[in-house]
């Protein structure tokens, strides 16, 4: 049986088993990047001496990072490992591990984030000028929230007795093929479904200085509301990136602007920076485990590890 039919077998499978975000990925990694390729082939020769060449050609000659490969790696398997299991078809064992190229390891990726100087005029622009879009940029980069999390808050969702904030959903552009199976005329939809994993399903405290702010929007507020409208309308992630932009630097006017999850890395990154343990961070922001937050999100600055440097030999050259 040839690849490309044991997809169409799998994904009517997957259709029933996982979140439509999940599957629009999964259709964009097949139709855009294994179908061209290897849909034609029968699915018991992809053996590794055929795979292994692929994933390297596919990352020399596509600029793609070694995660977005190895998320095709693992949709790949998954298609064989179901060709195996349930339609019983003879398969090559995929339990091998793929080892790339080192020039194309990255060693953890130096994320962008705003200074301590920089958060605080962040901070205290929206304090001087609230509205709802900027609340939403606030609650951000003093939670540590994902952007489609804060497209998704409704003021029902912020416990002010309890000074807390429950995420309990998220807000997502989806990409699905066209009627030809083909991304080339994709339809898109938005839907509100849960957040991305169950821990990210979670009660983050309130910042007390963003507080007043924070209960003077709920006084006028309908539970319903979207806190980025203040309205029955939400807001889209790509529609708050925009207006972020020049935010920043049209309003804050700072000399440079990184990207919206750069508040998220922000957050993370100064609580780190001022002791604040790492499992406690991990849990506010909604990662499976610590080392998630280790490993992507916290990076010591320049600044801090000068400190370690010199606090840690400061009793050698007494």
């Amino acid at each position: 049986m040839k690849l490309d039919d044991v997809y169409k077998a799998w994904i009517s499978v997957k259709k029933r088993q996982v979140k439509t975000s999940s599957l629009a990925s999964y259709q964009q990694i097949y139709v855009k990047k294994l179908s061209p390729m290897l849909g034609c082939m029968e699915v018991g020769e992809l053996s590794k001496k055929v795979i292994v060449p692929f994933m390297n050609d596919l990352m020399d000659n596509s600029g793609l990072s070694v995660k977005y490969c190895n998320d095709i790696l693992i949709v790949l398997k998954m298609l064989i490992r179901f060709a195996d299991e349930e339609l019983d078809l003879e398969v090559h064992n995929i339990t091998w591990k793929m080892v790339w190229p080192s020039k194309n390891k990255i060693a953890a990726q130096k994320l962008e984030r705003y200074s301590p100087a920089e958060y605080k005029k962040i901070v205290d622009y929206v304090l001087a000028n609230p509205s709802p879009r900027n609340l939403g940029i606030l609650l951000t980069i003093c939670s540590g929230m994902r952007i489609g999390e804060v497209c998704a808050l409704q003021w029902k969702d912020i416990d002010l007795d309890k000074k807390t904030i429950h995420i309990c959903k998220t807000l997502e552009r989806i990409y699905m093929p066209g009627e030809d199976g083909t991304f080339n005329k994709a339809k898109t939809h938005i839907e509100i479904g849960p957040p991305k994993t169950s821990n990210s399903d979670r009660y983050i405290p309130i910042l007390k200085n963003i507080f007043p702010l924070v209960k003077k929007f709920s006084a006028v507020c309908n539970p319903d509301y979207y806190v980025c409208t203040c309205g029955e309308q939400y807001t889209e992630p790509r529609t708050l990136r925009n207006y972020y932009e020049k935010f920043i630097l049209e309003k804050v006017k700072l000399d440079h602007c990184i990207k919206y999850h750069g508040l998220r890395h922000t957050f993370a990154t100064t609580l780190i920076e001022n002791k604040i343990d790492v499992k406690t961070v991990s849990t506010i922001l909604g990662h499976s485990d610590v080392g998630t937050t280790l490993n992507i999100y916290v990076h010591p600055s320049e600044e801090a590890k000068t400190d370690a440097v010199n606090s840690g030999l400061r009793r050698i050259f007494k």
